[in-house]
């Protein structure tokens, strides 16, 4: 387990690793942020396919686990290519898309990653009808249900990217808060330009630079 989390740049528990203390202060701006407007909820995209938002969602939820005055649950909202459970070097049972379909009930899907406060609601295969399952209304209700069951913990989603299909922009409405993940000399300024045009309503509290390879 940690052998894979090293090589896959899931750093945000290693206290020595020089990297921690950008995840830390990531988790700072994103919590004063969500703070100031009474928010809970945060999905995390990028422009395009490979630019680091599932490294920085897993580091930042991680990150934020590490602060014992916080609970955090990180959901693999990414129907059609789910990533979270690889990063962490997880091979789930059930996943959030078992959930929408109604063959698991949520305590069937989430997994605590060995990580005390943090658990994963991860997505297990890459489904064609992302966008409709991600609209549905067992999605809109499990999105509420999360929130208000425990409304002091953070919800991170990790998010399709924005650009390369529609999923993301018929979700978004359903969270509080976004954060753009860019990738340094990867993601194409027009790119990025049209990602902010896209987020510009959906309460985009940032961006994120990626520089890992």
């Amino acid at each position: 387990m940690p052998e894979i989390l090293e090589r896959n740049r899931v750093v945000a528990a290693q206290f020595q690793h020089p990297l921690t203390d950008v995840y830390r202060t990531l988790r700072a701006q994103v919590l004063q942020a969500l703070h100031h407007e009474g928010k809970t909820t945060i999905g995390i995209t990028s422009a395009n396919p490979d630019e680091g938002k599932t490294l920085t969602a897993v580091n930042l939820a991680i990150a934020t686990a590490m602060d014992e005055n916080k609970t955090v649950l990180l959901v693999d909202a990414d129907l059609r290519e789910p990533g979270v459970a690889e990063c962490l070097g997880i091979e789930p049972t059930n996943g959030l898309e078992d959930y929408l379909m109604g063959t698991a009930t949520i305590t069937d899907c989430l997994i605590n990653p060995g990580i005390e406060r943090l658990s994963i609601l991860p997505a297990k295969t890459r489904m064609g009808n992302s966008a409709e399952l991600l609209a549905s209304s067992n999605m809109l209700q499990l999105v509420w249900e999360l929130k208000t069951r425990y409304p002091n913990r953070l919800i991170i989603y990790d998010l399709p990217p924005v650009l390369t299909v529609s999923d993301t922009i018929s979700f978004l409405p359903a969270i509080e808060a976004t954060l753009l993940v860019v990738r340094d000399g990867a993601t194409r300024t027009s790119d990025l330009s049209r990602a902010l045009h896209l987020l510009a309503n959906h309460s985009l509290i940032g961006t994120v630079l990626n520089a890992a390879q």
